[in-house]
């Protein structure tokens, strides 16, 4: 486990710093650039998720305030909620909900058509009316019934003070907790699924760009190096959110930042892999001369070894003679006289 952790870490600081890696993140298998991002996005998807919590939780205190102190007696009953007031109540600039409206009062089906745009006018919006509650999340408006609300969640009778315990001790970390799972899960599959987008878009964008620059890069290299390069990109939006949070901080065109980062990450892979590779032919250009170098070195020792054994051979050959001729002398030397010399 410890490996494995060491290794993603040792990928992390590769992707932000260490350029000349690049050419080897290229050539590992997508699979394990996949679990990279998988790991990635988890740790992103989870400080955000925290984020989220703490935004709504502030949401959360501010809106028990806000009933405590500014909304009328409410009561649930028999699935119908009643809350004493004879005009509508808007709450408007909620975090959570853009705009909410309470009238829980007898009104015709023309006034609650007029609340259904008035909530459709804004990004989001609730109605809470006698027997139903319709919401606006920005993709259309949904009606539930308090009947149906009731019987799921087995809710009987609730008062103002009811509502206001629901969100106090052990039931608002419930609730915080859930909302986590909720926000973890939803940006989890949101982000994964436009960070490998965007990944797509810059693989497309460096194959176009190492061809120009005449370098043959697979596709599916490019969607790896790219996956690498979004990395500081990640790490900027996430610092990004953060700084949103706690100090309302925001930056225009960050997005048009967030892509060049990365686009300049995917120039500098290409053009690393270029100069790794122009590095590597000119290493065999080396190597090729060294070794034409040894063979004729080689050669001519060869030579050389032939050369002196053809001229020992000469020598061996002439001594050999001398030998037989000194030796045919002594032999004619050494023989007696015949005939008339006898």
């Amino acid at each position: 486990m410890q490996t494995k952790e060491n290794s993603f870490i040792k990928k992390f600081v590769s992707s932000i710093k260490d350029f000349e890696k690049y050419p080897e993140m290229a050539s590992n298998p997508f699979s394990k650039v996949i679990k990279y991002l998988l790991k990635l996005m988890l740790i992103f998807t989870f400080v955000v998720a925290i984020i989220a919590v703490f935004d709504v939780s502030k949401d959360i205190k501010t809106a028990i305030e806000y009933v405590e102190t500014n909304l009328p007696d409410i009561e649930f009953s028999n699935n119908e909620l009643k809350v004493n007031s004879e005009e509508k109540i808007t709450i408007e600039a909620n975090n959570i909900l853009d705009l909410i409206l309470i009238n829980t009062n007898d009104i015709s089906e023309e006034v609650v058509n007029n609340y259904i745009k008035d909530i459709e006018s804004h990004s989001t919006g609730a109605v809470l009316l006698k027997d139903k509650i319709i919401i606006n999340m920005g993709t259309g408006t949904i009606q539930y019934s308090y009947e149906k609300l009731a019987d799921m969640y087995k809710i009987q009778n609730m008062t103002k003070q009811d509502i206001i315990n629901c969100f106090t001790g052990t039931n608002l970390i419930m609730i915080y907790i859930a909302i986590f799972v909720i926000y973890f899960i939803w940006l989890f599959v949101s982000y994964i699924t436009s960070t490998f987008l965007d990944s797509l878009i810059l693989g497309i964008i460096g194959y176009i760009t190492s061809l120009i620059l005449r370098l043959r890069i697979k596709f599916i290299a490019m969607i790896k190096i790219a996956i690498h390069a979004l990395t500081l990109p990640i790490i900027l939006n996430l610092i990004y959110i953060i700084l949103q949070a706690v100090f309302n901080f925001k930056i225009k065109y960050f997005e048009i930042m967030y892509i060049t980062v990365s686009y300049i990450y995917i120039i500098t892979a290409i053009l690393m892999i270029k100069s790794d590779l122009i590095k590597r032919g000119q290493e065999l250009n080396k190597i090729i001369e060294e070794e034409q170098r040894i063979k004729e070195q080689m050669q001519r020792e060869k030579e050389e070894q032939e050369r002196q054994e053809e001229e020992e051979r000469r020598k061996k050959e002439k001594k050999d003679k001398k030998k037989e001729k000194k030796s045919e002398e002594n032999d004619n030397l050494g023989q007696e006289p015949q005939g008339e010399n006898a």
